[in-house]
């Protein structure tokens, strides 16, 4: 079994080449979701934004501080002007929806 660092890797780098896919979105912008708010995304099983079901769905599971870490810095090789934000909001669902309205 994958371990959870490299699922949640897989995850974000196939959920960014999905036409609809949330991280195609983030990955546009200079902001990455707090580990809160990534394992809110995490713990869905699936991208909600993804309404065509391109992507399949996963067995949900969280990261923990050390592995949000390790995932947040390979986020950042391929994307250097990301910073982590929560963008003022309290919630995977709100933090989403800013990112939507700003792009």
């Amino acid at each position: 079994m994958q371990n959870i660092v490299e699922r949640a890797k897989v995850i974000l780098s196939e959920n960014s080449k999905i036409r609809y896919g949330i991280f195609s979105i983030i990955e546009k912008t200079d902001y990455f979701p707090p580990m809160d708010f990534l394992n809110e995304f995490l713990l869905c099983g699936n991208d909600p934004c993804d309404q065509d079901g391109r992507m399949e769905q996963w067995l949900p599971f969280e990261l923990n501080e050390e592995e949000y870490r390790t995932v947040i810095l390979w986020w950042q090789e391929s994307h250097p002007k990301v910073i982590e934000s929560s963008l003022s909001t309290e919630s995977w669902h709100d933090w989403m929806q800013e990112v939507l309205e700003s792009s």
